[in-house]
Formats: C-alpha cells, structure tokens, sequence
C-alpha cells in the first residue's frame, strides 16, 4: 500500500529519550546513531505497509490504515532497537499510537495530514512514555485487542491525565517476547504537583514561539513574556508551562497577580500558594524562601504589570536564593531584573490579500476565529462568502487573540459581514466575553483601560 491513509487513520509517533542530552554527550558519534536509528524505523514501518510522512529530528511520524499494522510495526522496531549494539550510546525510543479521524492534504504549499484533534492525542500518548516503551490509546487498544501478534499482551495503565486533553485517556503498554516491559511511572499530570487551570479552549497555533521559549527556559532562570494586553501572553506561559511540567519534580505554580491591587500583598499571595502561613516573628518573605531554597520548580508571575516594581524585587530575591527555581512572568513590560530574558509575544499569524478560502485556517487568526465563533454559534461555518470578512475583522484587530475572541462571541447576534462593518467602534461592538473571565477581558475597552 502507497498510498496515505485517509479517514480512519491509525499513527504511530516516535522519539529517542534523552535526546539532547545524548547529542551534547556524544556530539560525534550522535549522526551516526540516528541514521542507524532511522534505517531500523524506516525498515520496520515499510515492512508493515506503514508511511512516514514527517521526521523532525528524531521523532518519526508515520501512518497506517489498519491499527494492527501499527502495532506490529512498533514491536518490529523495538525488538531490533533494544538488539542492537549500540555504541558508545544506548539509543532508546518511546512510541506512541493512537487512531482516529484525519484527512491527507496534499496542498502545493506541502502534503499534510489534517485531523488536529487525532494527532495530537498521538503525540501525548507517546510523549508520557519512556524509552523503550510502547504505548496505546483506548480507540487502538480496541481494535487491536483481539487479534494480537504472538506472545504479546497489553497491560491497562489506567485512566490518565495528558496535557491538553480534556477527558482522561485509558492508556495501555504493550508487553512482547524480548521487548522490556519494566518502566518508570508514566510522565502523566497525575505524577506531578502543579496548580495549572485546565485549559477549556483548544491552544491554536504559536508552534514557533513555543520552540524559541522552550529553548530560552532551559538555559536561563527568569523569562518574561511581555507585549500589549490581549496578546495571549498569560496563555503562552501556561502552555509552556504545562509542556515543561515533567522537567520540574517539585512542580509548576502559577500565581494569578490581576485581581492583586495592594504591592503589599504579593509576598502572602504566593505563599498561599503552597499553603504556606506566616510564623510570629518570622517575616513572611524569609518563610516563603526557606520553602523555596532546595526546590527544583517553576514559578509563574502573571500580569505583574501593575506591581512591577515589587515582582522585580521578590523575583530577584528569590532567584539569589533559591538556586534550583525558575521563573516565568508576563508583564506589558520588563521586571529589568540580572539574568531576565525578555520574549516580546507577536499578533497570531494573518491572512494576506491573496489568500483563498482553503487556506485560511492555515492561519493562526482566522483558525481562532473560526473555533471561538463556532462555539458561540454552532451553526457557524467558514464559507466562500463570509471568508473575505473574517479575514478583513482579523486583519483590523492585528490579530490580537483577545479581541478576536471577543468578535468570534458576537456571531451569536452578527454575520461576519456586519461585525467586519461594526468594526469602527470597536469598544461598543467587542464585549460579551465570559462572564467568569477576569473583568479586564470581558470588554475591548477594559483591556485597553
């Protein structure tokens, strides 16, 4: 079969543990461990009429059009993975296969598999494995469990948690003749502490800046996000946040500044976020850093602008004596404290003149919209005749995720033609955010005051 599975599709995702790390180690033996690594995956993948149809890096990405095609495919590649005399590093692999719905577009502008919602379960289903591990989401589980390859079963590692996805994933690991079958705990949200909100909205987009701020994290200890209000810059901390949760074992606390008027008050904010209670005698900044010295996680700062002098203070005072902490703050400007790395957030990405219908959720801005318009309308569709005004209400909000958002709420009283035409007042026009929203994001003019 050579052709790309289309509908019902079953993906297997890969990627070598330890990485990185492996290449700083062993920086010239490491590009002949990975072509080696690939020839065993390719090798394995084709045997068993599967395509892969990215690589970025390590990870592979391959399709298949039957679920046990994948699986056999996977236990093929780690047998001969784990038989392999590997030298001098041991390459070792997590997998990961989940089926579900997702169309090949082959686009001149590059092939590619549409199916969001498929392919990123898939992701997570492998990225909480270890190396060596092969993992199975509930949908591939069930069709595969009754005509299993010889000497293989699958173990129930129970209902789990994964970053992003809203119901909990019964997830399995297949055990094999030769394969390894003893692991650490699965990476899942469930084995770390953190104080994330669940996300009720999908993360659209902002890959770019998720790459540029992951790489940023790991080599400094302060990082600030900071642009014009509305930008999403609160929603980019969290999702890098959540991301990099399993790299922090003492966790990932956030600390919510909006509603703080008082400078007074943000040393006791954060202790209460870890239950932490003032000591007589002991002023409550010694308490909270006591706590903090030998704890390896991440703290997030967000909206500090309005007590930026104060946060500039107790994040230097921490970072000085905490060694093992980092921070991440989202501020309209810098704390302009030693070691701050400042990450300016951009617009989602527009549309231009010359873009067709087919491609507008290509786009950050116009894909938000559509998603954010549909919720509040679910008869909402992007069509040939309301495309040009969604792209024009994208292009007049310079792509400022808030203020889409707040346009998407009235497709419950508009077409896109008359929001495109209400857009010359745009404080009377964007309100009717959620109610439970902070009050600065409910309204335009809000944000803006």
């Amino acid at each position: 079969m050579s052709s790309y599975p289309s509908g019902t599709v079953t993906f297997l995702f890969t990627d070598i543990e330890g990485s990185t790390k492996l290449a700083q180690e062993y920086s010239d033996e490491m590009p002949a461990l990975i072509a080696r690594h690939n020839e065993i995956l390719d090798q394995a993948i084709q045997a068993h009429n599967g395509i892969v149809f990215r690589v970025v890096g390590d990870s592979y990405s391959a399709a298949f059009h039957t679920a046990r095609d994948a699986l056999n495919a996977a236990v093929e590649a780690q047998r001969k993975l784990q038989t392999e005399a590997w030298s001098p590093a041991t390459i070792k692999v997590r997998m990961g296969i989940n089926t579900g719905a997702a169309e090949w577009k082959d686009d001149p502008k590059g092939a590619f598999y549409e199916g969001y919602a498929t392919l990123a379960l898939t992701q997570r289903v492998m990225s909480v494995g270890h190396g060596g591990q092969i993992l199975l989401s509930q949908t591939t589980h069930d069709l595969v469990n009754d005509k299993l390859p010889g000497n293989t079963e699958l173990r129930s590692m129970g209902e789990r948690r994964l970053k992003d996805i809203f119901k909990t994933e019964h997830l399995y690991q297949v055990s094999a003749l030769d394969l390894l079958s003893e692991f650490p705990p699965l990476t899942t949200l469930e084995f770390f502490t953190h104080n994330l909100p669940t996300q009720l909205t999908s993360f659209i987009g902002r890959e770019q800046e998720l790459a540029e701020t992951k790489a940023l994290l790991t080599s400094m200890r302060v990082l600030t996000f900071i642009g014009p209000g509305g930008t999403g810059k609160t929603r980019l901390s969290l999702q890098l946040a959540a991301e990099q949760i399993s790299e922090f074992k003492d966790g990932v606390w956030l600390v919510e500044l909006a509603p703080l008027a008082d400078p007074k008050y943000l040393i006791s904010t954060i202790a209460s976020t870890f239950s932490l209670r003032e000591v007589q005698g002991v002023p409550l900044i010694d308490t909270v850093t006591d706590y903090l010295r030998g704890r390896h996680l991440l703290l997030i700062l967000d909206n500090c602008e309005h007590l930026i002098e104060i946060c500039a203070r107790i994040a230097d005072h921490l970072l000085h004596n905490c060694r093992n902490m980092k921070i991440i703050a989202s501020s309209r400007e810098a704390l302009g404290i030693n070691g701050e790395t400042v990450y300016r957030v951009p617009s989602l990405s527009l549309p231009d003149e010359k873009s067709d219908m087919d491609s507008l959720l290509d786009y950050e801005s116009t894909r938000l919209f559509t998603e954010q318009a549909i919720k509040a309308n679910p008869h909402f569709a992007l069509t040939k005749d309301n495309a040009s005004f969604v792209t024009q209400i994208c292009s007049r909000l310079d792509g400022i995720p808030l203020a889409i958002e707040l346009a998407a709420a009235r497709i419950k009283l508009f077409t896109p033609q008359q929001i495109a035409e209400r857009l010359d007042d745009c404080f009377k026009l964007l309100t009717g955010g959620s109610r439970t929203a902070l009050p600065r994001q409910q309204t335009l003019r809000a944000l803006i005051d």
